[in-house]
C-alpha cells in the first residue's frame, strides 16, 4: 500500500521546495543522509543509513523525475497555479520501493505538499506480508519528517 502524508502551508512554493528537496537535510530518527556531489537530477543518487549501535541499515535510492518550480514539466499552461515534484526508486538491497514529493500552489503564498511513498523490505515476498506493519512505521516516520522539514526554514 502506498502511504500518502499531505500537508497545506502558508509559505511560497519555491521557498517549501527548497525544504522538501534538500534531501541532505531531511531528519529522520537515527538516520544520515549521504549525497552523490552536485546538484540534484534525474540519475543523481543518494543513500539513508539508518544505525543503532552496531546495526545499520542502508536505504539506496536514484532520482527518476526532477522538476523544480518553473522548469518544464512543474507548471501547467499559462494561468495555472504553479508546481513541482520529484520521484526517486530504491534500488537497495534491503528496501525496495518508490517515493513521489509533488507541490502545488493552491493560492497565491500557500503550498500542498503530497509525499507518497511505499517501501517493501528484501525479499519482496516477506515484505509483502509485512506490509501493515511496514506502512504504519512509514506513515508515522514521514509524517513527523514532513513536519518537521515544513516547520524549518531552508538552509542557503
Amino acid at each position: 500500500m502506498t502511504v500518502v502524508v499531505e500537508r497545506t502551508i502558508a509559505r511560497p512554493l519555491a521557498e517549501v521546495w527548497a525544504s522538501v528537496s534538500d534531501v541532505a537535510a531531511h531528519r529522520l530518527p537515527l538516520t544520515t543522509v549521504h549525497t552523490d556531489p552536485g546538484p540534484p537530477g534525474v540519475g543523481w543518487r543518494f543513500s539513508g543509513v539508518t544505525a543503532l549501535g552496531p546495526l545499520h541499515m542502508r536505504d539506496d535510492m536514484i532520482v527518476t523525475r526532477w522538476h523544480p518550480p518553473g522548469s518544464p514539466g512543474s507548471s501547467g499552461s499559462p494561468g495555472s497555479p504553479m508546481s513541482a515534484q520529484y520521484a526517486v526508486v530504491k534500488v537497495g538491497r534491503v528496501l525496495g520501493g518508490w517515493a513521489e514529493v509533488t507541490l502545488s500552489e493552491p493560492r497565491p503564498g500557500w503550498t500542498q505538499v503530497q509525499w507518497r511513498e511505499e517501501i517493501v523490505p528484501h525479499p519482496h515476498a516477506l515484505g509483502r506480508l509485512a506490509r501493515p506493519l511496514v506502512d504504519a512505521a512509514v506513515r508515522a516516520m514521514f509524517s513527523r519528517a514532513v513536519d518537521t522539514m515544513l516547520a524549518q526554514p531552508a538552509r542557503p
